[in-house]
């Protein structure tokens, strides 16, 4: 029998996957990049050991037939033989890593490790310790996501044209933390180290029609259920060949023992794509500051990933404007503030490249105040893709104003309505006044607003409140801090701070006794207020000071000449 070496996967034209109607086994291999596979690990409850049995006859008269899927009982894997001229398939090492080789006869048995090979496995490249995280995962019946899924083997049979019949008879699955796994004992397994999570022991009954090595001739689908592991676990396989006696059969003559050919196993090179998003720079930062995030995929798997697609919805914040810094080939962002979309495609992503950082951006404003969380997610042609998500907090901060009246330890005024107005960074203008609607403190004579970015503000008091005269303070400044509010944090060691005098009435009133002929003059040294002369009904001579600011003393002066 002769190598073909790296041949390619060529199971005819690649199809889309459909719910309904179910595609026979050969359509769906031959649409592979349709099927739902993914290198993960797997978290799901542990479940007793399924043990599968029967016979099960997929032999075939030709290499223009196939045979199954046959679903094994109980676990509800399939078995099947691909013919090679129906199916137009080769699998040789370019697209498929051997684990496993065996070689022998009558019946011949054995397993992968990277420590000495023990019955008939024959040591060499094809043999090898595998991960479970390297074992591909498919959906078990090709109908699509959201259905059990298998993994998924397949063996290479090298039986000599003249004694085309085997049998495969026993299938064992064992998880092990342990690459270097020797030690099995026939019939019992692994004494220690290793876990049995699945076996088969009945008869899978072959005809190998198929010409030369290097093919996939069979195909050997086992459920994940119940099967958790880590990445950490590696993948044991262990089958006997060989032993079903007698002849009898659909096709093909002869019995079912192995005639010295090898068979190995063997899984699908596999691309594994993911995705990793990261906030940069990782914040928290200030509103006024620019958020951003870097997006990287790549292909971990032995295959190169074919249409990769990634679809990220970016987060409208308050007023996020996103874009890509810099530029991208393959990416773009599409639609407008608030409901933007960046879309990545690459035709292919080779085996062990990635693609990225793919930086975006955006500048933020006191709007923007909250923790941003983004997800992209990754797809491809030929594997299930990922989905990864990073968060940046955006600080805001909180500006006080205080109103104290002159009075003796400066208490709050007591009346509302005092009208400030309020500059600041990225161009922030705003008036508020005191138990306004945008102040978010109910106390007379202090005003809170929150939500701003940090930095320095100026505040400046337009009208004073009723009964209170003009602040003696122009263009306060204020430092705006991360993480304050107007609730729990609000800031109490700075404040904007204006202070005004109370304001009183003054009047002094002269009249002539009845005599007529006294008059007077009145003055007083008010500094400040407004003045007037004009006589209160009923009195000859009058002085009214109003808008006194307190505390003052007044001294008025009444000159009677008689």
């Amino acid at each position: 029998m002769s190598s073909s070496g790296a041949d390619s996967w060529t199971f005819g034209p690649a199809r889309k996957k459909r719910r309904l109607p179910r595609l026979p086994s050969w359509a769906r291999l031959a649409g592979f990049g349709a099927l739902v596979m993914a290198l993960v690990t797997v978290s799901i409850p542990a479940a007793a050991l399924v043990s599968d049995t029967g016979t099960y006859d997929i032999t075939v008269a030709d290499k223009n037939h196939s045979a199954g899927p046959l679903t094994l009982s109980p676990s509800g894997g399939t078995v099947e033989y691909i013919g090679s001229s129906a199916q137009n398939q080769a699998s040789g090492t370019g697209l498929f890593d051997p684990f496993v080789r065996l070689q022998g006869g009558p019946t011949e048995k054995g397993y992968n490790t990277n420590g000495a090979v023990q019955f008939d496995t024959k040591a060499g490249t094809w043999t090898h310790a595998i991960k479970v995280s390297a074992i591909p995962i498919v959906d078990c019946d090709g109908s699509g996501p959201g259905t059990a899924t298998c993994w998924e083997l397949f063996n290479d049979i090298n039986e000599s044209n003249t004694a085309k019949r085997i049998s495969l008879n026993v299938v064992e699955i064992w998880f092990t933390t342990n690459p270097n796994l020797v030690g099995y004992v026939d019939p019992t397994g692994f004494p220690s180290g290793a876990t049995k999570e699945y076996e088969f022991d009945g008869n899978i009954l072959i005809n190998d029609v198929n010409q030369g090595s290097g093919r996939g001739d069979l195909r050997y689908l086992v459920p994940t259920a119940g099967h958790p592991f880590t990445s950490s676990d590696y993948f044991v396989l262990y089958s006997k060949w060989g032993t079903t006696t007698g002849t009898a059969g659909n096709h093909g003559t002869g019995s079912y023992a192995s005639d010295g050919g090898f068979e190995e196993w063997k899984v699908r090179k596999a691309p594994n794509v993911s995705i990793v998003k990261t906030a940069n720079p990782v914040g928290p930062v200030n509103a006024g500051t620019d958020i951003g995030f870097d997006i990287t995929v790549s292909n971990t798997g032995a295959a190169d990933a074919t249409n990769v697609t990634i679809s990220d919805p970016l987060p409208p914040g308050g007023d996020l404007n996103w874009l890509l810094n810099p530029a991208f080939s393959g990416c773009s962002i599409t639609g407008s503030v608030g409901s933007q979309t960046l879309s990545c495609t690459f035709a292919t992503l080779a085996s062990g490249a990635s693609k990225g950082p793919i930086h975006i951006k955006s500048a933020t404003t006191a709007d923007d105040c909250a923790v941003v969380s983004n997800t992209a997610t990754v797809a491809s042609g030929n594997d299930g893709g990922g989905s990864s998500t990073d968060s940046v907090t955006v600080n805001c901060g909180a500006l006080v104003i205080k109103k104290e009246s002159t009075k003796t330890g400066n208490p709050l005024v007591s009346n509302a309505g005092a009208v400030f107005s309020v500059t600041g960074p990225g161009g922030y203008s705003a008036s508020v006044t005191d138990n306004g609607a945008t102040d978010e403190d109910s106390t007379t004579g202090q005003v809170c607003i929150s939500g701003l970015a940090p930095g320095s503000y100026t505040v400046n008091e337009t009208s004073p409140p009723s009964g209170y005269g003009d602040a003696s303070e122009a263009d306060v400044g204020v430092t705006v801090a991360n993480g304050t509010d107007c609730g729990s944090n609000e800031p109490t060691g700075t404040a904007a701070v204006f202070t005004n005098a109370p304001l009183s009435d003054i009047q002094v009133n002269f009249r002539d006794g009845g005599s007529g002929e006294t008059s007077a003059t009145i003055s007083c040294d008010n500094p400040d207020g407004t003045q007037s002369t004009t006589p209160a009904t009923g009195w000859d001579t009058s002085d009214t000071e109003t808008d006194v600011s307190a505390p003052v003393t007044v001294t008025c002066t009444i000159q009677i000449d008689p």
